[in-house]
């Protein structure tokens, strides 16, 4: 059997460049039978690994170089799995190893597992070739004796050969010393790389790991450290040796065991099933969602019917699991989302409280969850605010035992970016003209490059780097580097569970954090029987957990969100305005313009707003809002489908809405209609083509034309591209319903909570704050004596917190608040520093609070307080020293109003006592509209006074250049589009944080746009 034993990949992170797909089909390529992937101490590629190979008929061989601790010292081994058992022992030992403190698994322990495993002495950190190089024959003899006593005959020498005189040295005395102890000997080439020529991207990864510098003068060791072919391996070594390399290839036979399920058990109580457990908890479920009234039969069937089919498919504790952890976060006061995705179309998810939607009520359909007809793992995501997950996971962890829980492992890669910078620096390229660099290379959404397209697209990109030689002979290596994972993360929200020990079914490993990781990413997992469950961490949520918190402390109501009328006129008069900020999912100025349009009334509304502004069904917005106000008459594709699209105008929207137009046409089972919408959606074309056979043989049986079944399919096909789920449009338009609820009815403890939970972001506390204006709610400046760590409602207005000032952290923050509560408020700018003297107040946090306005209380203007600092600090150190308690006279400053205000912005992100320009209008007497006002002057002329926040230069189809503006005032935000025949005459005034007087007209397209006609600068 021709193939290599000794492959390193991606994941030996900095180690090795060879992507999995990349290395199985090379070896394909090479007639190579078999293949060994041996990453170091980790198993992260494994199953990636047995796919690719059983894709090209290579035989996958599961193995790992492993840190063995042999009297007190680590050294590397290479292990192979013999078999289904090595493999698991392979599972456990690479779980050992990333579990301990040591990183390594004792000699001891490795001898255990021995019967199922090769153990191989072969790389060059191993006990054994540092002993013959250090001519240490007799060691090498007594370590070579130990492990063949400990391994037997699956102990083995591996020789290799790139080419270096001391490796053929280290060879000749192995085998001479291998003989003397009766020891098989095979070969490897230690694989890193495809191609020779990549030998270059491995010296410049290792020397960014280490801090080191290459230049042209350095020389590679070797460049034979690639993918070689059997016959160039034949040429290395002798026959012998090449044979036992075959012979231990062929003795290792191991198949990754998928369709096995490890399923978690929920504990029940004695003699009860957890399929009649199940039962029992919905019966009851029911009865309360009912509220005492008669509950309708369709109902029960519906509920028979779900628990039918989880109970066949073996998920009745999967369900149980789910209902324990959510009951306990209800239970905890933590907030849980009303569903996501498609698990709110399950009246069993919503009977056991797992979500908060009537699946009846809104025609959801529980196949497009779960179906027979599609054997997969059921996928019910949970929501919880995002400043209390970790609780949850906590609370499962412990419940279920550590062994039995994990997280799952992502993976960060280089990226274009950190690539080009990380090997730039190791050849001394600066790190500004690097960074500068970057700002060419595209890295988000459909515009994203990598730096091989760019080099090739880019001719101001390119010649930066024909500038610099060095960073040209890198390039190839950077186009090789930017694709490789760099380290392990954690997933954001997954987490798995199994009835084995995880150890037992996936290898383990510790992230960033110290949390227990598998290390099989989330596209593998489940193929190994595990369950994965997402706990996603919202943010809205914790919003709306501070609002209702709100509400309870100065208002004394504790509302229940289950309780809220979902028709309340209020809220849907304010979203009918646009009036959206702050709003779930509703915030963007095409949801806010859409909402103008579909005026909307219900919880329908909402899902429908939801489904539709996205690519795709975007261009079916017109024809909604006009049928809805019947300016335009409801077609629909087949008169039978009339009942299916009415709802939604004779416009197919929804999946669910195409899997009962498949069942109307075709006579398909929902399940099978769900089947057709997954192929169509992963263009799986060989199950569409087999799906859309029975479908036309099926429409033909119930009557329809060859015609009109041609044209059905067709509008099948091109709606199950963007087709959006139901179940989600509903539950998370309920969430944006709550949301805007609480903003229509109790808008001071809206704005409390969000401003709270957004006081690190500069933009969104302007926006939130020049919006509260609207509501007639002030902000009031910091106090130092009464702000706390949120914006706290102070009679009907909202005051600062102190975390929302730079540079107050939290431990400075917590001392202010310790030493307040512990003597007392703060009578003046002098008892503040001597009390706080030495607890983590410095000086750049005391000229924070003073600009924010902290002391202003304290009745000292603000230039005052900060030119005496100094002299304070000293009578501050004087009292608490010898007790002198004389407070000396301060030199008292004229303060410029301009300048208090760019330092207050500067301290806390906005201008809060008074805004630089509502400042100059009253000095200059300006006559301008207010920006919050210029929605009522569409199409008119207006005359605006702005200080620009950005100015982005363009060129337009005629070749000139023109420019968009954005900007703001004390009421908002405005952009503005500068044509070219403009653009030439006011070019020079249009800069960043410049204060400009506009007179121009107000557009209405997509969104409200100033069109710039003049421009006259404004000094400050």
């Amino acid at each position: 059997m021709i193939g290599e034993l000794n492959i390193y990949s991606c994941y030996s992170f900095q180690n090795s460049t060879i992507l999995i797909k990349d290395l199985c089909k090379r070896a394909h390529d090479l007639h190579l039978e078999a293949i060994a992937l041996t990453d170091i101490n980790n198993m992260y590629g494994a199953v990636e690994f047995s796919n690719e190979c059983h894709k090209y008929g290579i035989k996958p061989i599961f193995g790992m170089q492993g840190n063995v601790n042999v009297e007190g010292e680590i050294y590397p081994f290479l292990l192979l799995a013999k078999d289904q058992v090595g493999y698991h022992d392979l599972m456990k030992i690479c779980s050992d190893i990333n579990l301990s403190d040591q990183k390594a698994i004792d000699l001891e322990k490795l001898r255990l597992y021995h019967e199922h495993l090769f153990i191989l002495s072969g790389c060059k950190e191993g006990i054994v070739e540092r002993c013959v190089l250090k001519e240490l024959e007799s060691e090498a003899l007594r370590y070579m004796a130990l492990f063949k006593e400990m391994f037997k005959d699956n102990y083995y020498i591996c020789l290799q050969d790139h080419g270096i005189q001391m490796q053929k040295h280290l060879n000749e005395r192995l085998k001479a010393l291998a003989k003397l102890q009766g020891i098989k000997v095979c070969a490897s080439n230690e694989v890193r790389y495809l191609y020779p020529q990549e030998a270059f991207a491995i010296d410049l990864m290792q020397a960014s790991v280490h801090g080191e510098k290459r230049s042209q003068r350095d020389t590679l060791q070797t460049n034979q450290k690639y993918l070689k072919s059997g016959y160039e391996i034949s040429l290395l070594f002798e026959r012998e040796i090449i044979e036992n390399t075959n012979d231990l290839l062929k003795r290792c036979n191991v198949t990754i065991e998928t369709g096995q399920m490890h399923l978690p058990l929920y504990p029940l109580p004695d003699n009860v099933s957890s399929q009649d457990y199940l039962k029992q908890l919905c019966i009851v479920g029911l009865k309360k969602r009912f509220k005492g009234k008669k509950i309708s039969q369709e109902y029960i069937e519906r509920l028979k019917k779900e628990l039918n089919v989880i109970s066949k498919m073996g998920f009745n504790d999967y369900f149980l699991i789910v209902f324990d952890y959510v009951r306990y976060a209800k239970t905890h006061q933590i907030l849980v989302g009303p569903g996501r995705g498609s698990a709110a179309g399950s009246l069993v998810s919503y009977v056991l409280g797992i979500t908060n939607i009537d699946p009846l009520e809104y025609d959801l359909l529980f196949e497009r969850f779960l179906n027979e007809e599609r054997v997969t793992m059921p996928d019910i995501d949970i929501d919880f605010q995002d400043d209390r997950r970790d609780e949850v996971v906590r609370y499962v962890t412990e419940k279920y035992g550590q062994e039995h829980v994990g997280q799952i492992v992502t993976f960060s890669s280089y990226g274009p970016k950190v690539a080009l910078k990380d090997l730039g620096k190791v050849v001394s390229v600066p790190l500004p003209k690097l960074e500068m660099m970057c700002k060419y290379i595209p890295t988000q959404g459909k515009n994203k490059k990598t730096v091989r397209e760019v080099y090739e697209t880019s001719y101001a990109f390119k010649n930066m780097v024909d500038q610099e030689p060095e960073l040209k002979r890198i390039m190839p290596a950077i186009f090789l580097v930017e694709r490789l994972p760099r380290n392990i993360s954690m997933h954001a929200a997954g987490v798995v569970l199994s009835r084995d020990c995880l150890n037992e079914v996936v290898p383990l490993t510790r992230g960033p954090h110290q949390n227990v990781l598998t290390q099989y990413s989330k596209n593998y997992i489940e193929s190994v029987g595990l369950l994965k469950m997402d706990f996603l961490g919202l943010k809205n949520l914790t919003i709306l957990s501070y609002i209702l918190n709100n509400i309870e402390k100065y208002e004394g109501i504790r509302l229940n969100l289950n309780e809220i009328p979902l028709d309340d006129l209020k809220t849907f008069q304010m979203l009918e305005k646009g009036d959206t900020l702050g709003v779930f999912q509703l915030e963007s100025p095409g949801m806010k313009n859409l909402f103008r349009q579909l005026k909307p009334r219900c919880l329908q509304d909402i899902g429908d707003a939801n489904a539709l502004y996205r690519p795709g069904p975007m261009g079916e917005i017109p024809h909604y809002i006009a049928r809805r106000f019947k300016k335009e008459e409801v077609a629909y594709p087949h008169e039978d489908l009339k009942e299916i699209l009415e709802p939604t105008y004779g416009i197919m929207i929804y999946q669910e809405q195409l899997m009962q137009v498949v069942q109307k046409i075709a006579g398909f089972s929902l399940s099978k209609a769900d089947n057709l919408r997954r192929a169509i959606s992963k263009k799986d074309f060989d199950l569409m083509a087999s799906i859309k056979n029975d479908f036309i043989e099926g429409a033909l049986k119930k009557g329809y034309s060859q015609k009109q079944v041609n044209e059905i399919f067709a509008l099948i096909e091109k709606f199950a591209d963007y087709g959006f789920n139901k179940s989600h449009a509903i539950a998370y338009g309920l969430i944006a319903y709550q949301l805007a609820y609480l903003k229509a009815n109790h808008p001071l403890a809206f704005y409390g909570a969000i401003l709270s939970n957004e006081q690190n972001s500069d933009v969104h506390k302007m926006e939130y704050i020049a919006e509260a204006k609207k509501y007639r709610i002030r902000v009031l400046p910091p106090s130092i004596n009464y702000s706390t760590n949120r914006f706290e409602q102070v009679e009907g207005d909202l005051r600062f917190s102190l975390l929302g000032i730079k540079n107050v952290g939290q431990a400075g923050y917590q001392a202010i608040v310790e030493e307040r509560e512990k003597n007392g408020l703060f009578k003046d700018i002098f008892d503040f520093i001597s009390r706080m003297d030495g607890k983590k107040v410095n000086t750049m946090m005391l000229e924070s609070l003073i600009d924010a306005g902290a002391f202003d209380e304290f009745e000292l203007n603000r230039a005052t307080l900060k030119a005496n600092l100094e002299k304070i600090g000293e009578y501050a150190n004087l009292k608490n020293t010898i007790g002198i308690d004389e407070p000396p006279l301060l030199d008292i400053v004229q303060e410029n109003k301009m300048v208090r205000l760019e330092l207050e912005k500067k301290a806390i992100g906005v201008y809060l006592s008074m805004h630089p320009l509502a400042y100059l209008k009253q000095k200059l007497q300006v006559p301008v509209i207010a920006i919050a006002r210029l929605n009522e002057y569409v199409s008119k002329n207006v005359s605006v006074l702005l200080m620009l926040t950005r100015v982005k230069v363009i060129v337009d189809k005629k070749g000139n250049e023109m420019c968009f503006i954005e900007g703001h005032d004390e009421t908002g935000n405005v952009e503005g589009v500068v044509f070219s025949s403009t653009y030439r005459q006011v070019k020079d005034l249009l800069e960043k944080n410049k204060v400009i007087y506009i007179e121009g007209r107000i557009d209405y397209r997509d969104k409200l746009s100033l069109v710039v006609q003049r421009v006259k600068e404004i000094s400050k």
